[in-house]
C-alpha cells in the first residue's frame, strides 16, 4: 500500500500513513503501548489504538482523521473546555493504577495542540504518546494550558487568551487560578532550561539544536507574557 508521509509535532521523525493506519519508527515505546492498551480497555476515546508492529519493525496505530492547530482561529467554540475534559479523563482513568507507578496518574507529557487532532475545530484525540509517564496532574495541565492558551506570537489579544484559559480550566475542573498560573510558569521555565541545555549539547544534530533554540525563545517569550499579564489571567480564573 502507498505510504504517505505525515508531518506533526516539533521534532522530525519518520511517520507515515498507510491506509487507515499510522506507522512510525519505534522509539522504545513499550510503556506508551501499555498505556494505550489500557486506555482502550477502559473505553478512553481520545487516543489512537495500538495495532502491533509491521514487517519493518514500525509501531502501527489507528489513523485518526483531522488536523492539528496552532492558532485560536482554527478552533471552534467549546474547544478549550473539551481539551481540558479530555486531559482530565486521562488522569482520572489512570489515577492509582499500577501504570502510575505510585505517582498521581499517567500524564501524556506533551499534550500541546500540535499533538492533538481536531475535527471541525474541536479536539478529538491526543497523539504522539512517546512522552507519557507516571507524573503529577498539574505538570500536564500546566503544559496544556500554556500551549493551548498562551501565545506571544499570532496577535491573539491577552483578553482572549485569558478567556480561553478559563474555559480550559473549567473543562478540567477543580483547580484554583493561582495554582494553575504557577504550573504554567513552572512548565515554561522547565522547558526553557531543558532546551537551553540541549542547545549547548554537541551530541545533538544541527536540526535538534535548531529546535532547541526555537523552543528556548518560545518558552521565554510566553513566560514573559504571563508574567506581564499575571493579574489579568488570575482575574479571569476567579
Amino acid at each position: 500500500m502507498t505510504e504517505v508521509p505525515l508531518a506533526g509535532g516539533h521534532i522530525t521523525r519518520e511517520v507515515v500513513r498507510v491506509g487507515e493506519t499510522v506507522r512510525r519508527t519505534s522509539h522504545g515505546t513499550s510503556f506508551a503501548v501499555r498505556v494505550l492498551t489500557y486506555l482502550e480497555t477502559v473505553g478512553y476515546e481520545h487516543a489512537p489504538r495500538f495495532l502491533g508492529v509491521d514487517d519493518h519493525g514500525r509501531d502501527v496505530f489507528t489513523f485518526i482523521p483531522g488536523r492539528t492547530t496552532d492558532h485560536p482561529s482554527q478552533r471552534a467554540a467549546g474547544a478549550y473546555a473539551a481539551g481540558g475534559t479530555m486531559l482530565r479523563g486521562l488522569h482520572d482513568a489512570t489515577a492509582a493504577h499500577e501504570l502510575a507507578g505510585g505517582r498521581e496518574c499517567v500524564i501524556h507529557g506533551d499534550p500541546g495542540p500540535f499533538n492533538t487532532i481536531f475535527q471541525a475545530g474541536l479536539p478529538v484525540a491526543f497523539i504522539d504518546w512517546d512522552s507519557c509517564r507516571p507524573g503529577d496532574r498539574l505538570d500536564d495541565l500546566g503544559y496544556l494550558a500554556w500551549t493551548w492558551c498562551i501565545q506571544s506570537q499570532g496577535r491573539v489579544p491577552v483578553a482572549a487568551q485569558a478567556r480561553h484559559l478559563r474555559e480550559l480550566r473549567d473543562g478540567y475542573g477543580e483547580v484554583e487560578g493561582d495554582v494553575l498560573v504557577r504550573a504554567i510558569l513552572r512548565r515554561q521555565t522547565e522547558i526553557a532550561e531543558t532546551e537551553r541545555a540541549n542547545l549547548q549539547d554537541p551530541k545533538h544534530t544541527a536540526d535538534r539544536r535548531s529546535h532547541a533554540k526555537w523552543a528556548v525563545e518560545w518558552a521565554t517569550a510566553d513566560r514573559q507574557l504571563v508574567e506581564r499579564n499575571k493579574e489579568q489571567f488570575l482575574a479571569a480564573l476567579e
